[in-house]
């Protein structure tokens, strides 16, 4: 975000470069730092009536304060009005930023959200992001690209065939890709249909479940599983550990998000809502601790290395310290 503006309407069914958008709003009015309480969040449709006024005064202790209201496509005739007139003199010392799918249409023969579209062009930016905009094969080679790995061409369609045109879901899938062939290197059609069989939906959520629910047997079976899947390649079991440690991090990402009462993360939006609401509910009840499930990935790690056990020996130990939180 090269230009910061009074006021900024970020819209498109593109979840994801709409949410980046804004999330690039946001760090460049505070230039990196830290928000402090001059970050003020509303839903358009639950009652978002005290924004404005939060928005007309003047920051604390900072240069910028940053008004930032959600799900415009919910914005009721009241505060679409208010917001007409508010860009007629826009406090120059606060960010309004306006983000949803769309603008509502026009209600009683006017057209208030193309109304406040051009207002906007007057005094701020305008963005756009559509789906049927986007080309989603480029977008999922650029993203390998800065994991450090090559995305081959055919590897990149047939990722696309696999996971949809949807960019945060084909963000995730490229990222389990890139742990699978090591974090660099080339992703060839070979290691697409590879992790494409290794975490299939079944297979992930054994885990997952496993792993919040701190069933031992399950998180086991779960894991022969995945090893009978991979076979006998070479280093395959440090891609099975990347692939397993990616699974992690999404619970701990999950787990942070409830802790702060975040928005639910790019990587379990698609997850079916009944999952995802049973995870977060055990995560409630029982959370995983960082520190002990990043440190027994260590562990597994140095014990490929150094251990005589065999590779299921060290699987096994793992999933026991991973279930135990």
């Amino acid at each position: 975000m090269s230009e910061l503006f009074s006021v900024h309407l970020v819209l498109g069914d593109e979840a994801l470069l709409v949410r980046e958008a804004a999330d690039a709003v946001v760090a460049a009015a505070f230039e990196g730092g830290a928000p402090g309480f001059n970050l003020a969040v509303y839903q358009a449709g639950e009652g978002a009536s005290g924004a404005l006024d939060v928005a007309r005064t003047l920051p604390m202790m900072a240069r910028r304060r940053v008004v930032h209201i959600k799900v415009m496509e919910k914005a009721t005739v009241e505060l679409l009005d208010d917001l007409i007139a508010y860009c007629d003199k826009p406090n120059p010392s606060t960010v309004l930023l306006l983000e949803g799918r769309k603008l509502p249409e026009a209600v009683g023969g006017r057209n208030r959200g193309l109304s406040l579209q051009n207002k906007i062009k007057k005094v701020g930016r305008v963005d756009r992001f559509r789906s049927r905009d986007q080309r989603p094969i480029p977008f999922a080679q650029a993203h390998a690209r800065t994991l450090g790995c090559e995305l081959d061409p055919g590897a990149a369609r047939l990722l696309v065939e696999l996971a949809g045109s949807d960019l945060a879901r084909l963000r995730s899938e490229v990222d389990k890709a890139a742990a699978y062939v090591g974090g660099t290197g080339r992703i060839d059609g070979g290691a697409v249909e590879a992790v494409s069989s290794l975490v299939a939906e079944a297979v992930v959520w054994d885990l997952t479940d496993a792993i919040v629910s701190r069933d031992a047997d399950r998180g086991l079976c779960a894991v022969y599983r995945m090893m009978e899947a991979a076979g006998t390649s070479d280093r395959v079991s440090y891609r099975l550990l990347a692939l397993i440690g990616w699974q992690v991090r999404q619970l701990l990402v999950l787990q942070d998000s409830l802790y702060r009462r975040a928005e639910t993360p790019d990587s379990w939006r698609r997850t079916p809502r009944r999952k995802r609401e049973a995870a977060e509910a055990l995560l409630r009840r029982r959370p995983l601790s960082a520190e002990r499930m990043l440190g027994a990935l260590a562990r597994a790690n140095r014990s490929f290395h150094f251990s005589r056990a065999g590779d299921r020996r060290v699987f096994e130990a793992l999933v026991l310290e991973l279930v135990a939180g």
